[in-house]
């Protein structure tokens, strides 16, 4: 039996295909092939860490026609609407950009009407959909022709946004071929972007399978299936983890320090980082007279920016920056992707930091993990018309937090040290029953998901 894994862009690598899921699949019997956009050393990476071979072919470049995109840029605009209405959130209109120039400024308007009358009726949505799905189908020629080659049992999919990876996905629904796909990350569900349609649906836990119940009424139950994420079974893997003295020595850390962990977010989530961790740093420099403190600072791997440059050097003596392991050949960042030493980069800081201080991203989620504390950034360094803090944590996804103590609160630059010093004081996180609502408590993931390929 063959199983075709779609993986459109980089970051699948990760949780898909560093995973145990290839391995298990070739253990069952089963073929496995690769079909992807992926640079041939991101591929090598896989083989040399499983210590296993499969066949792999890059998809063919897709093209968006203009009425393709016109649709699916419709179908999107209308559902961020919907939702907004739906769950009064008004946040989730922040997921689309209005600031379009040129040409495009008048593409995006035709669309933006069509959209917002349609986004009235869901009965409209569902029928901008068909008309999309039949504009679909005239796009897979090709893909038939390689489906009806390799004969697979099953496709899965590992990112639902990809605009890639819907001809092939498309083909195979003509072929009567099943679809398997993934929602990729816990923030997703409302954003409006299941751009590739499948059979089944992989998600993260009951949480995320509520979501799609509330905003895509059309999937039935049956069709989305809670398996978890691979995210956090790296760090079950005990030989990911280095004692301390030794990771520390490595990156030249101090073992007798404290050490807090800012995790950097892109540059459209927080464009103010850089400030934040300026202020962070002015508060350790003025408390922290015994030098007890210090900084390991993880960017995120998709911001290749410099805007940290000044900050790293006015605080050399206090911040560790460690880098992500990761492609930096592009500046796309669908076609970057990890190396596995960045896996045991992160679980290592994980593992052995004591604090991880960001602006609301899933690192809270990695240090529950590991039972460690971790605060969220909530108030602005700057006035922004066009952005603000209080914004970000009204987000739909902050929904699924338990009580606002699920990690700490930094409500201004004065707090800082303050909520340093308790958190770390604490030693445990007060974000592990977050983790299991958002996360499905599972010894083997990747088992989960191939189990649901085969079966």
């Amino acid at each position: 039996m063959s199983i075709l894994i779609v993986v459109p862009d980089g970051v699948g690598i990760r949780n898909y295909l560093f995973s145990d899921i290839i391995p298990l699949l070739l253990k069952s019997k089963n073929k496995v092939i690769v079909y992807h956009s992926l640079d041939a050393n991101a591929l090598n990476e896989v083989k040399k860490l499983h210590k296993i071979d499969f066949e792999d072919k890059k998809n063919i470049n897709y093209k968006e026609s203009i009425k393709h995109k016109f649709f699916r840029e419709t179908i999107a605009f209308a559902r961020l609407n919907y939702n907004a209405k739906l769950v009064k959130n008004t946040t989730i209109l922040k997921n689309w950009n209005y600031n379009r120039k040129g040409v495009q400024k008048i593409f995006y308007k035709l669309v933006q009407i069509l959209g917002k009358f349609c986004s009235k009726k869901y009965s409209r949505i569902l029928w901008l959909e068909n008309k999309y799905e039949n504009f679909s189908l005239k796009f897979s020629k090709n893909e038939i022709d390689f489906l009806k080659k390799i004969e697979p049992k099953t496709i899965f999919c590992t990112h639902q946004r990809a605009i890639k990876a819907i001809p092939i996905v498309k083909a195979a629904n003509l072929l009567g071929i099943k679809t398997v796909g993934v929602i990729y990350s816990w923030d997703n569900i409302p954003k409006a972007r299941l751009a590739v349609k499948t059979d089944k649906y992989l998600v993260w836990s009951k949480y995320m399978k509520e979501e799609i119940k509330l905003f895509y009424p059309e999937i039935s139950k049956d069709r989305v299936i809670v398996t978890g994420t691979p995210q956090f079974d790296f760090y079950k893997d005990k030989s990911n983890i280095l004692p301390k003295h030794v990771f520390f020595e490595k990156y030249n850390l101090d073992v007798k320090k404290k050490t807090i962990c800012f995790s950097g977010d892109d540059l459209l989530t927080s464009p103010y980082d850089p400030n934040y961790l300026e202020d962070i740093c002015e508060a350790i420099v003025k408390n922290d007279h015994e030098k007890e403190y210090q900084i390991i600072f993880r960017r995120c791997p998709v911001d290749t920016s410099d805007r940290y440059k000044n900050i790293l050097k006015k605080y050399a003596d206090r911040i560790i920056p460690i880098e992500p392991a990761w492609s930096n050949n592009s500046k796309n960042w669908t076609t970057l992707y990890p190396y596995y030493e960045d896996i045991k980069i992160l679980t290592n800081i994980c593992a052995h930091s004591d604090f991880v201080i960001n602006l609301g991203s899933t690192m809270a989620h990695d240090f529950a993990f590991f039972n460690k504390p971790a605060a969220y950034l909530n108030y602005n360094t700057v006035k922004d018309f066009n952005w603000d803090v209080d914004t970000i944590y009204k987000f739909q996804h902050f929904k699924s937090m338990p009580t606002k103590q699920s990690v700490y609160w930094i409500n201004s630059k004065e707090e800082i040290f303050s909520v340093i010093k308790e958190a770390i004081n604490q030693k445990y996180s007060s974000g592990t029953k977050w983790l299991k609502t958002i996360n499905l408590d599972s010894d083997n993931i990747s088992k989960n998901i191939v189990n649901n390929l085969i079966n």
